[in-house]
Parts: structure tokens; C-alpha cells; sequence
């Protein structure tokens, strides 16, 4: 019994390590490992293997939130490159615009580039096929204050995808479309956190990209 309870972990599977903050980690149980969270995490996985049945999958949930750009480099090691990853989505960056009015303090651009720049060459050096999500800012509250600041960062991150040959999934651009004729309400709590709709959102977006690979 113990051998063949071996020889299943053992098996082999196509990894996907979801590394990211608050928008990744949607109440993951940092105690159990294995645990997805609630959010666009656990919607992907669900989907993929009710699309893949014979696909045999390892879903990874590293989101912690509140996390800037800074902070996901100093685990990257530990908690993407330790995991021998075959597919990594990288979901980072709302809090290195937010940091600026909740903190009062400011990542410049050229900070922001030079840590989006060191993750992706920690995670490229797996070998893993790595997707970038757009932070994203919706009409809510007092979010709108982020836009120039966030439209500069996802310009370098645009620009990083396109010189790595990345994919990058626009959820800023989608969902600032889709909510011109919807209630942006119906995607997200505050602007940034999504709603069960939004997290669904993204999680379709993600698969359209997974599925040209998978395939």
C-alpha cells in the first residue's frame, strides 16, 4: 500500500504555478499547500481539467496578498523555481501603484521594470511557459487615481512581453472595455478585488491562452 501510495505521487504531471498577489491568493489556506482559494485560481484549474480529463494536472496557489513586485522576488526561488514548473501565471503589480497612497511610498517606473525584469528571468530559467495578467484598475471608488500610474507600468510590462516573446493576457484593457456598457460592480468589489463574475473573467481569459499550448 505505502509503495503504490509512491509510486502515485510520483507520477508525473503538467504543473501550473499561479504566483501573485491578493487577486491570486482570493483565501487560499496558507497552511495546506495544496489549497486554491477561492478565486480565478480555482475556477482555471476546474475548467482545465474538466476540458483535459486525460491531462493529468498540479495546480500550485503562491499568491499572498498585499505583495509588490519587490516582495515576489524575494520568494520566487522558493516558491516557482523549487516547483520545476511546466506552466507559470504571473499576476503582479496593482500593489506597487497602491503602495503609493496607502504607504506613501513611490515605485518608480525604473524600479518596477528592473523587478518585473528579474522574475521573468527567475521564472524563464525553469523553462516553464510563462503568462502575464495585467494588474488592472476599474471606475470604483477612489481607483481612478491609479490610472496614470498604472497605465505606465502595464506599458512596461506590454513592452517586457513583447522583447520576451511572453504572453500577456490584457485584463486591464477588457475589462476597462467591457465595462463601459456594464456595471463595473459586477467584476469587482472595489475596483481591484474581483467578484466571483470578474474571477470567472479571467480565469476564461487565462484558458483561451493555456489551450493553444495544451492542444
Amino acid at each position: 500500500m505505502k509503495e503504490e501510495a509512491k509510486n502515485e505521487a510520483q507520477e508525473p504531471c503538467t504543473k501550473i504555478v499561479f504566483f501573485g498577489d491578493s487577486i491570486t491568493e482570493s483565501g487560499r489556506n496558507h497552511m495546506d499547500g495544496a489549497d486554491l482559494g477561492v478565486g480565478y485560481v480555482k475556477i482555471a484549474a476546474g475548467k482545465l481539467r474538466l476540458l483535459y480529463p486525460d491531462t493529468k494536472f498540479c495546480f500550485v496557489n503562491r499568491g499572498n496578498g498585499g505583495e509588490r513586485t519587490a516582495d515576489l522576488l524575494q520568494r520566487v526561488e522558493k516558491d516557482v523555481v523549487a516547483e520545476h514548473p511546466d506552466y507559470v501565471v504571473l499576476e503582479t503589480g496593482i500593489n506597487d501603484v497602491w503602495c503609493r497612497f496607502s504607504r506613501g511610498e513611490e515605485v518608480t517606473p525604473e524600479a518596477f521594470r528592473a523587478n518585473y525584469e528579474a522574475l521573468v528571468d527567475a521564472i524563464s530559467k525553469t523553462g516553464a511557459k510563462l503568462f502575464l495578467i495585467q494588474p488592472y484598475a476599474l471606475k470604483m471608488g477612489d481607483k481612478q487615481r491609479f490610472r496614470p500610474f498604472l497605465n505606465r507600468f502595464n506599458e512596461i510590462i506590454r513592452d517586457i512581453a513583447k522583447e520576451r516573446g511572453l504572453t500577456l493576457i490584457p485584463v486591464d484593457e477588457i475589462f476597462t472595455g467591457v465595462t463601459q456598457d456594464i456595471d463595473p460592480a459586477q467584476f469587482s468589489t472595489d475596483g481591484v478585488h474581483p467578484t466571483h463574475r470578474g474571477c470567472r473573467y479571467i480565469a476564461d481569459l487565462l484558458i483561451k491562452e493555456l489551450k493553444k499550448c495544451l492542444e
